[in-house]
């Protein structure tokens, strides 16, 4: 955890800043004259979802009738990813290519489909052969994305995925990423399931740059509006995804019970006397709305999006690291497995950034670690899925140039054996600048509660004069080594 003073300082950067924007298989870099990753895995058994540069982007219509097809999806994420690459300009003509109307309609169809699903989704495989492939964050980086759905093969009646969150801020491309992941959702939607990561927020999406990107992309009223829906959509987001009875997704831990559930407000002396939460509570439990802080009906929200798992902690104690949500031993971990019957826990929520400082905590920079290993009980374990995370970093401070993974879970070993894919960042990336600033860290150390929420405008309908399509000024390194400054957002 970061001392007080340099949240401090944190957060007078926040109030000045402008407002712009176990079995691993390695898998290749892709070439840099080719978006298409290296032929090291079979091609996808379905549509494909990529498309190489020499392809001319066209205006995306919606199919009549709403229904999506799989190649309606494809060719969705052909226009965006070649838009991309068309130049300084490619934010602003993203609404050209995919108009509000389009992006709308799509939110707005994504809605309807969460709507129906609870806080907990089973996701029973219907024959032996389905496999399903757990993604981790992604954090718009959609040029990784697209290169994990190549190499795991596109949605399927016998390739399903599980998304765990996470999907906006940070990364320049939250739109295109949010965009096909939806519409995906939406083709498929029992072969495509989605929960809800802290990203998936109001306050994170503030701060972290999907807000403003919306904006510059769509312009400053239209893209708030899209935020408003999105934010709509967000706060329908299951929360997990149990797979087969056998294995938990869940994006950052577990969660108290509600039944016992002692202290766990900021500064309220911690919880350690909590009891682990049951899968029947977190079914029973609220999504959380807009913004969970972990109060109140949020309590489960708040702890399933921000927990984390530790090796120096008995049972579950406040998470002082961010404010929010618990941090939580192996012997809460083998509680709740043997009291659930759960065998495998994957969660996601923390990036190489994230594990920098954490005793104890394997590393993530190969995107896998097996954190919690309950011999004759089961594994938790963290997947996080964008390479070369953060896109942005702050001039002088450490790159991390990590590997991202992906689990796939499959019958042969009942669905609670994950077999790992890691693989390098598509490089390179198009140029561009962020949407936030970089300077106010790598890793989430604070919730919708903290010191850090009480600095930033809440609302955004009072700065009107700010112009949405006008970039800031601070020096930041892109993934590629090269050096930015912020005269433009893109």
């Amino acid at each position: 955890a970061r001392s007080a003073s340099t949240r401090r300082r944190r957060s007078e950067r926040i109030r000045r800043q402008p407002r712009y924007p176990s079995t691993h298989h390695d898998a290749a870099a892709p070439t840099s004259s080719d978006v298409d990753p290296a032929t090291d895995r079979p091609e996808p058994r379905s549509t494909s979802i990529l498309m190489t540069r020499r392809t001319s982007p066209a205006a995306v219509t919606w199919p009549k009738g709403g229904e999506l097809t799989p190649e309606w999806v494809a060719n969705l994420a052909r226009v965006m990813e070649a838009n991309t690459r068309t130049g300084p300009d490619h934010p602003q003509n993203l609404r050209k290519l995919v108009p509000k109307s389009v992006m709308e309609k799509l939110l707005k169809a994504t809605l309807a489909v969460l709507e129906t699903e609870g806080t907990l989704v089973r996701v029973d495989p219907s024959s032996p052969d389905v496999n399903v492939n757990v993604v981790g964050d992604t954090h718009g980086q959609f040029h990784d994305a697209l290169r994990l759905m190549h190499l795991a093969g596109a949605p399927s009646a016998t390739n399903w995925y599980v998304f765990n969150g996470d999907f906006v801020d940070r990364g320049a491309w939250g739109a295109e990423l949010v965009a096909t992941v939806f519409a995906w959702k939406v083709c498929m939607p029992r072969y495509v399931t989605l929960t809800r990561g802290n990203h998936e927020c109001e306050f994170c999406t503030e701060v972290y740059g999907y807000k403003k990107e919306l904006e510059v992309k769509y312009g400053t009223k239209d893209g708030r509006a899209l935020w408003r829906l999105f934010m709509r959509v967000a706060s329908e987001l299951p929360l997990a995804a149990l797979v087969a009875d056998k294995t938990l997704v869940v994006h950052g831990g577990l969660w108290r019970s509600k039944r016992k559930a002692k202290g766990g407000k900021k500064g309220g002396g911690g919880s350690s006397g909590a009891e682990v939460g049951t899968l029947a509570e977190l079914a029973k439990a609220w999504k959380g709305g807009d913004d969970p802080d972990g109060e109140g009906d949020t309590q489960i929200a708040g702890d399933v999006l921000w927990s984390d798992p530790a090796s120096d902690v008995n049972g579950m104690i406040f998470n002082d690291n961010r404010g929010i949500g618990t941090m939580f031993g192996a012997d809460a971990t083998k509680t709740f497995m043997e009291t659930n019957g759960v065998r495998l826990v994957l969660r996601s929520h923390e990036g190489p950034d994230a594990r920098e400082d954490r005793t104890g905590m394997n590393d993530m920079t190969s995107g896998f670690s097996l954190d919690h290993d309950v011999p004759g009980v089961g594994k938790l374990c963290t997947v996080f899925s964008a390479p070369d995370y953060p896109q942005f970093v702050e001039e002088g401070e450490r790159r991390f140039n990590g590997r991202a993974a992906f689990v796939t879970l499959a019958s042969d070993t009942g669905y609670h054996e994950p077999r790992v894919t890691s693989f390098e960042a598509a490089k390179p990336r198009p140029a561009c600048d962020p949407y936030y600033d970089v300077t106010v860290g790598g890793s989430d150390e604070e919730g919708p509660d903290g010191d850090l929420a009480a600095t930033v405008a809440r609302g955004g309908d009072d700065d009107d004069a700010f112009e949405a399509d006008a970039g800031g000024s601070d020096t930041v390194t892109e993934s590629d080594g090269d050096t930015v400054s912020g005269e433009g957002a893109a």
